[in-house]
C-alpha cells in the first residue's frame, strides 16, 4: 500500500430542467452553484491527514480529464 492515497471526490452535475437547479434564481445572487456538496465534504473530513483528496463540483467546473489521470498516477512510482 502506498504511503499516500489519492482520493478525488465528484458531485454530479444537477440537470437543468429541475426545481434543484435553481437555474434562473442563480443569476440573481450571482452563484455559480446553489449550495456546496456538505455530503462529500463530510465524508472528505474522515479521510486521515496523509491522504490527497480532490473534490470537483461539475455544477461549477467540469470534470478534466487529468483529474482522474493525477488521481490515478500521481503515487506510482
Amino acid at each position: 500500500m502506498p504511503k499516500y492515497q489519492n482520493i478525488l471526490l465528484v458531485y454530479p452535475k444537477i440537470p437543468s430542467n429541475t426545481y434543484w437547479s435553481f437555474k434562473f434564481a442563480l443569476k440573481f445572487i450571482h452563484k455559480k452553484s446553489a449550495m456546496p456538496p456538505l455530503g462529500l465534504l463530510t465524508i472528505a473530513a474522515l479521510f486521515p491527514e496523509a491522504y490527497n483528496l480532490k473534490l470537483v463540483d461539475m455544477n461549477v467546473t467540469p470534470l478534466k480529464d487529468s483529474d482522474i489521470i493525477r488521481t490515478l498516477f500521481l503515487s506510482l512510482p
